[in-house]
């Protein structure tokens, strides 16, 4: 009996100790799942905001649908096969493929073919999370921020808004029936209440006080805002040329509106007072035409001068990178191993190929997919043609068969004439780079070439004083040289989050807003181990060859 119960004891105690093990263990396997679920979605982040946000967010439509929830609506296999290339799957007739690409207005989702499995898994992975989200509600419904949770704080933006328009409009109403009140007592009584001229006159002073108080009040609370740190070596050039302009142009302000006011005020009309006639003179004409004719004169030869030194030819030595526009976002080539970009063509813009670069396979693939995309409008021609009493819908089918054949013999047309164009088939092409992001070294010359695919963007790099419009079929090109590092100016700026960015400043469509790519500034070392880390869009399988090596 003894024996059992130690027994029974000692099996108890040895389960406890494996259900703890258990327990520890699946703790363990618990925690670095989560961990690995964090990391992707960290990884995630990066990449959405790299190649997805000029088109989506997690919770709302832009151009595209809104992502929140797609992984349940969506196996992560079709999901992985529709972002690498939508019209690759739309065209092999998938239904679900077919259907997204009807009710988004046909719109033409931009294929990733450079992104793994593995990081289109991470993408998924961040949106799973929902994405950046407003501070979370706490005990009895206020958020952190102090705002009641839900839609009360827009409702009550939305009351206070409509409260003040109230407020100021009975405010007029009441001054107006009060003018109107006295008009009518002096009316009555023969006395006058006021001198509407004085009134007037004295108005105008206390306009030109108040306005002057604004107008330097601005510039004390909201100047520093305009005040960005520059970080390129002709910014400083660019800062003093706008600060020249503003301190001119600022003096001129005070000084015309205090005599506008002031003039208005001491001339006011009294009885018995008769305007002189002051018909002309000489000097006063040649003062208030030499005085602005030499200001001008100095911002625009300041002007000129700034703009021809940052417009010189770039030096032998400046890094080149090419900067593709297009609706909503931005794509960047740095050259191979040859340093030298290869050459490009709109004609061979494709779903493999966005930038239309010089790839003779990819000419391959294009001419094959245009020539069966004009075998097939023929066909449908054919047939269409065989109708000799089209109803009115018929006839707006074959009107515009006869548009998308013309198109499609005109691309073809265009394709066979670059066959043998060596000039553009020249291999450099073969190795150029294509990443998500921009790196350029700390000062080192950097020229940027600029193209555009469909409308005229704007690329704006506000901390280096850069911008250059990009106009479709006319390649600009802007070079500068930046001075300070991302961790230089997350230590100035005391944030330690803040990134460069590249945005579009010319409105372009409906999601011009969100259409940005991020801009990293490196130490020359770091610069050279990036760009060595990275690999040919074209030539994946082997490390990247470049002049720097």
């Amino acid at each position: 009996m003894h024996l059992k119960t130690d027994f029974s004891k000692q099996m108890n105690i040895q389960s406890g100790k494996n259900f703890t093990r258990i327990m520890m263990l699946s703790a363990l396997i618990l925690v670095t799942f989560v961990q690995s679920w964090a990391a992707d979605a960290a990884k995630g982040k990066d990449l959405f905001e790299a190649n997805c946000t000029s088109c989506h967010a997690i919770d709302k439509k832009l151009v595209g649908p809104a992502l929140a929830g797609i992984g349940e609506k969506r196996e992560e296999a079709w999901l992985i096969k529709w972002i690498r290339n939508s019209q690759a799957m739309i065209k092999a007739g998938d239904p679900i493929a077919v259907k997204l690409f009807e009710e988004n207005n046909k719109g033409i989702m931009t294929p990733f073919e450079q992104l793994g499995d593995e990081e289109i898994k991470d993408i998924l992975a961040y949106i799973a999370t929902g994405g950046e989200k407003a501070a979370a509600p706490v005990e009895g419904g206020v958020t952190e921020a102090g705002g009641v949770a839900g839609t009360a704080p827009a409702q009550e933006s939305g009351t206070s808004t409509w409260m003040i328009v109230v407020i100021m409009l009975a405010l007029f109403i009441l001054i107006v029936q009060l003018f109107n009140i006295l008009k009518l007592i002096s009316e009555y009584t023969g006395k006058k209440f006021f001198n509407p001229n004085k009134t007037n006159a004295q108005l105008m002073i206390v306009f030109l006080v108040l306005g002057m108080i604004g107008f330097f009040w601005e510039f004390w609370a909201h100047g520093p805002l305009a005040d960005i740190p520059n970080a390129s070596k002709h910014g400083v050039f660019i800062d003093n040329m706008f600060d020249i302009t503003l301190y001119i142009t600022g003096f001129v302000f005070v000084v015309t509106q205090i005599a506008l006011f002031w003039f208005s005020y001491k001339y006011q009309y009294k009885e018995g007072t008769k305007a002189v006639f002051y018909a002309h003179n000489n000097r006063l004409e040649v003062i208030w035409t030499v005085i602005p004719a030499i200001a001008l004169t100095i911002l625009v030869l300041n002007g000129f001068n700034v703009w021809s030194n940052i417009t010189t030819k770039a030096p032998a030595n400046a890094h080149e990178i090419e900067v593709f526009a297009y609706q909503f976002g931005w794509k960047v080539r740095y050259p191979g191993a040859d340093n030298k970009l290869g050459q490009s063509n709109f004609n061979l813009i494709s779903g493999t190929n966005d930038l239309g670069i010089a790839i003779p396979s990819e000419y391959d693939a294009i001419m094959i997919e245009a020539a069966k995309t004009l075998e097939d409008l023929e066909t449908e021609s054919e047939f269409l043609g065989q109708n000799d009493d089209p109803t009115e819908e018929e006839a707006k089918a074959i009107a515009d068969n006869k548009v998308k054949l013309k198109r499609a013999q005109g691309h073809v047309n265009r394709l066979k004439a670059l066959k043998n164009n060596e000039r553009l088939f020249d291999g450099a092409a073969q190795d150029d780079i294509i990443p998500t992001e921009i790196h350029i070294p700390v000062n080192e010359p950097v020229l940027m070439r600029f193209r555009a695919r469909d409308v005229i963007h704007s690329a704006y790099l506000p901390y280096f004083r850069v911008q250059m419009n990009c106009v479709p079929g006319l390649p600009t090109q802007f070079w500068f040289e930046p001075t300070k590092t991302t961790n230089e100016i997350r230590t100035e700026k005391n944030d330690p989050k803040f990134d460069y960015y590249l945005f579009c400043a010319k409105i372009c469509g409906a999601a011009h807003f969100n259409m940005k790519i991020k801009v990293v500034v490196d130490s020359p070392e770091d610069y050279k181990k990036w760009l060595k880390a990275q690999k040919p869009r074209y030539n994946a399988s082997e490390p990247v060859k470049t002049a720097l090596n």
